[in-house]
């Protein structure tokens, strides 16, 4: 019992630690103290797990919703048929996206744009729709048009997004001149491994350790809480470079 009990001690300030680290509101730490065992453990699941992302991109929702008519919907809905804005279809296309009804969300964006096509949420809003089913290369073709308007839209995560898509809809060449663009403007280090291995699969072996070994190295200046979101694709490069015959201390 006393092991458990200690255990459970060495759990909770790790996830104290992580949530100072994280600038999280400090009435979680009031939470796991009070709530011992039982809150560090609610932390780990609603805040630390969560927060693991593993880079940035096309962030499409995650976890599935049932799919039900809300409030909100209902009233976009009445909106629409009011007055036909480009605005509504935008936030009702919003609301199924974050439902993950990616098939209606994506007449409500398409709508969106026919009305409005300067209306950047909805290209996007489109995009990640598009790309939620699988649909990698109609997602590319909306987000050239939208990168072509803004490149710097969503802090790069768009033109970032449109070189996923490219790799995942197998155009490698597009995807290593757009991972390219990525890196020279960008700190993503989900887009230097990608960048990396399709340099490796093109037959650049060199040039794919020169980018893995970039990680490495990058990585020593990052701040703790940028280090936590980064660490998968560090240990994903360290693995990279271990395989090819590469010790780093």
């Amino acid at each position: 019992m006393d092991i458990i009990i200690t255990l459970a001690l060495i759990f909770m300030v790790w996830m104290c630690m992580d949530c100072i680290q994280r600038k999280e509101h400090f009435v979680w730490i009031i939470i796991m103290v009070v709530l011992f065992p039982i809150g560090a453990v609610v932390y780990y699941f609603v805040v630390k797990s969560r927060g693991a992302s593993k880079g940035p991109g096309l962030r499409v929702p995650r976890a599935p919703s049932r799919i039900v008519d809300t409030e909100e919907t209902l009233q976009l809905k009445e909106l629409i048929d009011q007055y036909h804005k480009p605005y509504h279809y935008e936030k009702l296309g919003q609301a199924y996206l974050n439902q993950k009804n990616f098939e209606l969300a994506i007449p409500n964006f398409e709508e969106a744009i026919q009305r409005d096509p300067e209306m950047l949420e909805a290209r996007y809003g489109l995009a990640k729709a598009l790309h939620g089913l699988g649909r990698f290369s109609e997602a590319a073709e909306v987000l050239e048009r939208l990168v072509a308007i803004d490149k710097k839209y969503d802090y790069g995560n768009a033109i970032f997004g449109l070189a996923e898509c490219y790799r995942l809809s197998a155009n490698d060449e597009m995807a290593l001149k757009t991972y390219d663009e990525v890196i020279k403007s960008y700190h993503f280090f989900k887009a230097y491994y990608h960048y990396a291995r399709l340099l490796d699969k093109r037959g650049d072996k060199q040039g794919a350790i020169g980018h893995m070994k970039s990680i490495i190295g990058s990585s020593k200046d990052l701040p703790e809480y940028k280090l936590e979101k980064e660490r998968f694709w560090i240990e994903e490069a360290y693995k990279f470079l271990k395989k090819n015959g590469i010790e780093l201390a």
